[in-house]
């Protein structure tokens, strides 16, 4: 499939830049006073705050670790002292690169949106387009807070272009997950269902239904929910590809599958400012990548705890993981026994597993700009959420076909009928662990069942929860930088 790219404009610069005191006007040091003038201006804007999304602190690189390192399905044995304890719930600096670039990318993102929406109702242009425009630059906004409050909690709301000399106070959290909640409805409003040519990749209403149904769900506002995963899975917009592991593959971009996903270029789109995703790079397997996180030996654990229909192995697992296969399994190129006849870490190479979703696994080598796209929702996932959604709000009979839809891809027998909101919610809960491993959402779902730091989850892998502090480690601690400049944000419980 054509890869698509959302090209950023001069506005990365000109956003930033200040005004001037000479006369004359400098094309190439455009302030906001002379850039948003034409329809192309507007294009051109939404377009940089596309860009916001690729940033290292937002898809490009730490929300990976963030939300799924952090979670049972991840550990760190990495080299780098202070993201393997990131991962592990402690930070001797709260200024610790991986929480600044979290924190500041997404703000910058959203200082973007916020000029999209504030300038463009002046533009003399088609209207049509003005209310799509400002559309999508609501849903990136929303997409940003909505990742700010479940990783920090009640942040400063901006809503307006900033200046230096502004200091937004801390807002209550139920006040940030309303602020989505208006981003997100507005968005789903005005854009349209689907794109074609070079506009495929932007924000549609199927993508604005789908993150409202995860931000309330996030809540616990579990019917409000399923009414929005609804109008996504009953839209006839979406269907599950064949392949599971197409989902994460180049040639997957933009398939039937997904809903919303952050466009990505390998290194022949550098040059246009479109760049490509490092994730792969840093917890590729070692020897190809840099191994700073792995898989649990309970997650890998997971996929082998039924059998397909046909008594073979779940194939997401060989999508999701690099392991020693019976029958064998190659690493890039490499057989996995020839290349870790002696294991990783100590271990054997039985009990070695390695990240292989989203890994060009395909070439003989690991780009630190892998062009593959981040899937942000995607049918598969949709499904299951909405099978959670279903279950919580006292109506497992009803999620059980969304629940046999992902299984049946799967090559898994359907879940019988008749299961109890207990037992529905453990199938659930199951299936999406299987499905959504390195999908940035099983943080989330731990945090809304109010299962982080649990015993259970703590059994799990101990070591990575050792540091885990109830009513702290939730959520992560504000930089200090952050608090230094602006007295006026209150830092999280505990810190």
């Amino acid at each position: 499939m054509k890869k698509h790219f959302l090209v950023p404009s001069l506005l990365l610069a000109a956003a930033a830049a200040g005004c001037t005191d000479l006369d004359v006007t400098n094309p190439n040091q455009q302030t906001t006073d002379t850039f948003w003038q034409r329809e192309s201006d507007a294009v051109q804007g939404v377009n940089a705050t596309y860009n916001g999304l690729q940033l290292r602190g937002t898809y490009q690189r730490w929300l990976a670790f963030a939300f799924d390192t952090r979670s049972d399905l991840g550990q760190s044995r990495s080299p780098w002292p202070e993201l393997s304890q990131f991962n592990k719930f402690t930070l001797g600096s709260y200024d610790f690169e991986v929480n600044t670039e979290i924190y500041g990318h997404h703000y910058q993102a959203i200082y973007r949106a916020n000029q999209v929406i504030a300038f463009i109702p002046g533009i003399t242009m088609n209207e049509g387009l003005k209310a799509r425009l400002i559309g999508e630059a609501k849903f990136i906004r929303g997409l940003m807070y909505y990742n700010l409050a479940v990783l920090y909690g009640g942040v400063p709301l901006v809503l307006e272009p900033s200046t230096a000399d502004q200091r937004p106070p801390s807002a209550a959290n139920a006040a940030v997950w309303a602020q989505v909640e208006k981003d997100f409805s507005d968005a789903r409003a005005v854009l349209p269902a689907s794109y074609g040519g070079a506009d495929l990749g932007r924000a549609t209403q199927g993508a604005a239904a789908a993150m409202l149904g995860k931000a309330y769900l996030q809540q616990r506002k579990w019917n409000e929910a399923a009414q929005m995963f609804a109008a996504v899975v009953n839209s006839g917009r979406y269907q599950l590809v064949a392949d599971y592991g197409n989902n994460f593959r180049v040639e997957g971009d933009n398939n039937a599958e997904s809903v919303f996903e952050v466009q990505f270029g390998g290194p022949a789109q550098l040059a246009s400012g479109t760049v490509g995703h490092n994730i792969p790079r840093l917890i590729g397997p070692c020897n190809v990548g840099f191994c700073d996180a792995q898989p649990t030996a309970w997650y890998v654990s997971q996929f082998d705890k039924e059998q397909t229909a046909a008594g073979g192995v779940d194939p997401r697992k060989d999508a999701t993981l690099f392991y020693n296969k019976p029958g064998g399994m190659d690493v890039f190129g490499v057989p996995f026994a020839t290349r870790y006849p002696q294991g990783r870490f100590g271990l054997s190479a039985d009990s070695t597993f390695f990240w292989k979703k989203y890994t060009e696994h395909y070439l003989r080598e690991q780009d630190w700009d892998a062009a593959i796209n981040i899937k942000v929702a995607r049918l598969g996932g949709i499904l299951l959420l909405h099978a959670e959604a279903l279950t919580e709000a006292g109506r497992p009979a009803e999620a059980l076909p969304f629940l046999n839809q992902v299984r049946a891809r799967a090559g898994l027998a359907p879940v019988p009928a008749g299961l109890s909101q207990a037992e529905m919610r453990a199938r659930v809960a199951n299936e999406q662990v299987l499905e959504l491993g390195l999908e940035m959402e099983r943080y989330m779902y731990l945090a809304r069942h109010n299962l982080l730091g649990s015993a259970e989850i703590r059994s799990h892998d101990p070591d990575e929860f050792r540091f885990f502090v109830p009513n702290k480690s939730e959520l992560l601690p504000i930089p200090t930088t952050e608090i230094a400049q602006n007295p006026n944000v209150k830092q999280n419980p505990g810190y």
